[in-house]
């Protein structure tokens, strides 16, 4: 260790697998001497080889910066798994436990002794004046619930000095995430003569329930005060976005309530039947070690945790405020599935020690104001060098050039495919799996009015969740019915190019899902979105008995990484037929196919040509071409300066006003980073 300490007591954890006894007889030494490297130090203890896999030895308070585990004789061998050193020092920080509520195993005698008096800090009293005792019985105990979960790195326990502190002796601090006595030892009490305060350290143990217990048969316990030194771990929920399945109230039980901050003031309500869940999306990948779920009421727990489809352990129930252990779970999307009648759930609080383990999933597109899709043109790199998993092929396109490469229609194919010169194949684009949303295939927001692009009219137990593909259709009774897209059926087209009314075009002639879009785009608009119910109605007559009708909803699990919303995918998306763990990307082998995002691959980048247009106005003859040429010469120079090399710059001459001629410069610019160019910026040149 750096430094002395008072050692309370150590802890040494043996191989359970083999070779038992070959610790058999090693002495624990502490001091401050390296005679002998220091084995020659006062010993605290001898091991003797029991069934136990770990022993603990009470130091009582050896002073000393050297621990030794020493084993005498010739041709010994020493195998330790585990040596865990608790001292006693002075914690330092912000004392925790007022924030928290106290119990304990026993009714106290009077309200002078209740649990919550071991926490009621005030600077003012002595420790020693009011304390928490806990009537004779068996393996007494006083609790204290944190209700968030802390790192806590030390625990001061005060004892009653003028009478039974010995009382306290061999009493254990136990921390963890359980409401029971079971949780890990922080330190085990050595009542020392003319002392009453009792500091240890912890390291570092995540808990929510400190317990101070005291074993053995027929004990008085008596706390006079209890003080716990940590930081509240960082709920990150707080960060991410929510759903639930359905709502009960227009107005009221949202699911944004369940990651606001409150624990039981502010609730989701879903609907009053079974099956209903809440989902947070963290927004990125963490190892989700604890989440702690906040009910309306004292239940009997019976909700379903997962993260990423995967499910966590219930630690605690018949509780307002469940934890869960997660063990550490790497994933994205936290739910909280009701299969029964659901409860108010008013928070979940999702907590992680390692932040962004590793990229398991796409991360938020970057902000980019500098372009606008009116003013620029996609372009394609392709990465054929440096073979990437598509998470660091992400990050590469992001740091040299704009993103993973988004493909919104047969154009930008086509570009595509020029770049696979030399039979490249093979290689990522940024198209991502994620969670399943729909969405109406015409995608003009002002088409919608307020709200009616979120319009739904399914059949009971629709959509279905278990369906592979995930398309749209309505019967002839209304309903609306969830189905595989590949099944033949009619469909219904709108029409609303300009120059010719608004039209609902019901197509007799069956085809899967895809090809009922194509055929709508190609000869009228778009499949059909429908919008409120009395649309609804004027359509379902429309469909013949014993029929079914595509129409242009769609549920999507696929993604891009610049966050573009096109719904363009060339010659579909072949399924994976190999996917090993990890979340599935798509990459392009001649056509669309999926695979796990952790393969390495080629990757296909891209960036945009800006255009920017600047305008001069001056008193000079613009037309003259020794004027041009001397502000051409001045703004490739100010490109340059600004790092800019790939651009080009032509003249556009709008006409003659008075003595004054306004001429746009239009300026492109390559696949660097991007400056916009103002006007105030051309001026400054030096030209007039």
């Amino acid at each position: 260790m750096r430094a002395p300490y008072n050692i309370s007591y150590i802890e040494v954890i043996r191989r359970s697998d083999c070779c038992i006894y070959e610790i058999q007889g090693a002495e624990i030494h502490i001091g401050n001497s390296l005679e002998n490297n220091g084995n020659n130090n006062p010993r605290c203890g001898v091991i003797t080889v029991t069934s136990e896999i770990k022993y603990v030895f009470n130091c009582d308070q050896m002073e000393g910066r050297y621990v030794n585990v020493f084993i005498r004789g010739v041709g010994r061998r020493l195998q330790l798994c585990e040596v865990k050193v608790y001292a006693t020092t002075t914690p330092t920080g912000t004392n925790v436990a007022p924030r928290g509520v106290a119990t304990q195993s026993g009714e106290p005698d009077s309200a002078a002794t209740a649990p919550q008096m071991a926490i009621d800090e005030d600077s003012g009293k002595d420790p020693q004046s009011t304390c928490a005792s806990v009537p004779l019985q068996d393996n007494p105990w006083w609790q204290l619930d944190l209700r968030s979960i802390y790192k806590i790195t030390a625990v001061s326990v005060t004892s009653i000095s003028d009478c039974c502190s010995e009382e306290l002796d061999g009493a254990e601090i136990r921390i963890g995430l359980k409401n029971d006595t079971s949780n890990q030892r922080c330190a085990i009490i050595s009542i020392a003569t003319g002392q009453n305060k009792y500091n240890y350290q912890c390291g570092i143990m995540e808990g929510r329930f400190v317990h101070v217990v005291l074993p053995g048969l027929q004990k008085n316990l008596t706390v006079c005060e209890v003080q716990v030194y940590g930081t509240v771990l960082e709920n990150v929920a707080l960060r991410g976005v929510a759903y639930q399945s359905s709502l009960r109230w227009k107005t009221t039980g949202q699911a944004s309530n369940v990651i606001d901050g409150r624990q039981f003031s502010t609730c989701s309500v879903t609907e009053d039947i079974p099956g209903q869940w809440v989902q947070v999306d963290l927004l990125a990948p963490y190892n989700v070690t604890v989440i702690q779920l906040a009910f309306s009421e004292d239940c009997c727990y019976g909700d379903m945790v997962q993260v990423d489809g995967k499910s966590c352990r219930v630690i605690s129930s018949s509780q307002s405020l469940v934890t869960v252990d997660c063990g550490g779970i790497a994933g994205r999307y936290v739910t909280v599935n009701h299969p029964d009648i659901p409860l108010s759930l008013c928070e979940v609080e999702v907590y992680s020690t390692l932040k962004n383990p590793y990229n398991i999933a796409p991360q938020q597109p970057p902000a980019h104001d500098y372009c606008f899709f009116d003013s620029c043109s996609r372009d394609y790199v392709l990465i054929y060098s440096e073979p990437k998993t598509w998470f660091e092929a992400q990050t590469y396109c992001r740091d040299m050039y704009t993103d993973l490469a988004t493909i919104s229609n047969v154009q930008d194919m086509n570009r595509v495919i020029d770049k696979m010169e030399n039979d490249f194949h093979d290689f990522w684009i940024g198209l991502y799996e994620d969670v399943l949303t729909w969405k109406w295939s015409l995608s003009d927001e002002g088409y919608y009015g307020d709200g009616e692009d979120e319009f739904r009219n399914w059949d009971v137990g629709e959509p279905s969740k278990t369906a592979i593909q995930h398309c749209a259709c309505i019967q002839q009774t209304g309903e609306w019915r969830d189905l595989d897209c590949d099944i033949p059926n009619y469909f219904l087209c709108f029409d609303g190019r300009d120059g010719a009314p608004a039209t609902k075009i019901l197509v007799e002639t069956p085809m899967m899902w895809a090809d009922a879009q194509l055929y709508c785009r190609e000869y009228h608009t778009d499949l059909l979105s429908v919008r409120n119910q009395a649309e609804n109605q004027e359509i379902q007559i429309m469909v013949p008995t014993g029929k079914l009708a595509w129409i242009g909803l769609f549920g999507d699990s696929w993604k891009w990484s610049d966050g573009s919303i096109s719904t363009f995918r060339y010659q579909g998306l072949k399924p994976p037929t190999n996917v090993g763990e990890g979340p599935n990307c798509a990459y392009i082998d001649r056509k669309w196919s999926v695979r796990s995002c952790n393969t390495k691959s080629m990757f296909l980048c891209q960036y945009f040509k800006k255009r920017s247009v600047v305008k001069i106005s001056t008193d000079f003859d613009m037309s003259d071409p020794v004027i041009q040429q001397q502000i051409l010469k001045q703004l490739e120079a100010k490109m340059k300066s600004k790092g800019i090399s790939d651009f080009k710059i032509r003249w556009k001459t709008s006409g003659r006003v008075s003595r004054k001629t306004e001429d746009n410069t239009q300026i492109q610019f390559g696949p660097n980073k991007y400056t916009q160019v103002k006007t105030k910026e051309v001026c400054d040149t030096g030209g007039s």
